[in-house]
């Protein structure tokens, strides 16, 4: 589902029914969410840009406000109104091209945040210029991941993890682990898929990856990833290779994984550790490792601390 595969293990008695439940409520929210679905409400939004404002539901009005906050600091390179630029790249699918810089240069007046209009009352969403798109890729998962915990703990699931695609949310701790906590692994950026280069133990918090080695295409020698740069519109420049984020909210892990990617691995974890509740592992294209103050590294750290 959502072009990624999905992982959900909860312990419950009434499990069976509450993983089909969980599915059909992830089928709702892609539905809705998505880019890709002609009908979805976000297509909606972005049909209209430079016609009308769109009423949308109050979570995806909540979503893209705080979306469009994050979007506003330009010291970091997460932005929702993105979705041009993606679209002209075509970064992860077979007819990914390095575009012409006209038609780059085109495109870099629609990725404005400061264009999407919000009305709280009306609770409606208004791009005011044609042909601008909002795209959701860098933040629903981690939302949808943190909506589906609720739903569960409130049904009584003390232990479980949600895995959307790599994106990963753990429910109190693995009933097989003496630690009490939950394992993860982190994906060596510069490896082989499957290759771990360090695991972080988890109770009851998150961990999301962005990486250059996520989506990519190679054209004449050059390495083109889908971390998009809104200032030029080419993939950002950096010395990094992946950053993983530490969290108590999913929804976090996936703004500030983004949002990390500066040029430099020592601006990432300056800023990083500027944030509240926020920790990284900041993996550099040499593959030296580095950490945000917060996340002691002697082998039997849980986050977060109790």
């Amino acid at each position: 589902m959502m072009g990624t595969f999905i992982d959900l293990l909860i312990y419950h008695r009434d499990g069976e029914k509450l993983i089909k439940d969980t599915y059909h409520q992830l089928n709702k929210y892609s539905e809705r969410f998505t880019v890709n679905q002609p009908g979805s409400e976000l297509m909606t939004v972005n049909k209209n840009a430079g016609v009308a404002p769109v009423s949308v539901e109050h979570d995806l009005f909540q979503l893209i406000k705080m979306a469009k906050r994050i979007s506003e600091d330009r010291v970091n390179p997460f932005n929702i109104a993105i979705g041009p630029l993606v679209k002209t790249w075509r970064i992860g699918f077979k007819d990914a091209r390095v575009p012409a810089q006209e038609d780059i240069s085109k495109k870099l007046s629609l990725v404005e945040p400061e264009n999407i209009i919000l009305d709280d009352q009306k609770q409606s969403v208004y791009l005011s210029q044609p042909g601008m798109e909002i795209d959701l890729g860098a933040i629903a998962k981690g939302y949808f991941a943190d909506e589906i915990k609720k739903r569960l703990i409130n049904n009584g699931v003390e232990s479980g993890f949600i895995n959307l695609g790599g994106n990963v949310l753990t429910i109190g701790h693995s009933p097989d682990n003496p630690h009490q906590a939950w394992t993860v692994g982190i994906q060596n950026p510069l490896a082989d898929r499957g290759t771990i280069i360090r695991a972080i133990s988890l109770k009851g918090a998150s961990i999301v990856t962005s990486g250059i080695n996520e989506r990519f295409f190679h054209t004449n020698g050059q390495l083109y990833h889908h971390l998009l740069d809104s200032q030029t519109g080419m993939p950002i420049s950096t010395d990094i290779a992946s950053i993983t984020i530490v969290s108590p909210h999913s929804v976090d892990g996936e703004i500030w994984s983004t949002a990390g990617f500066l040029s430099t691995v020592t601006d990432s974890i300056c800023y990083l550790n500027k944030q509240d509740n926020i920790e990284a592992v900041v993996i550099s294209k040499s593959g030296s490792i580095h950490l945000t103050d917060g996340l002691a590294d002697d082998g039997s750290y849980i986050y977060p601390v109790n």
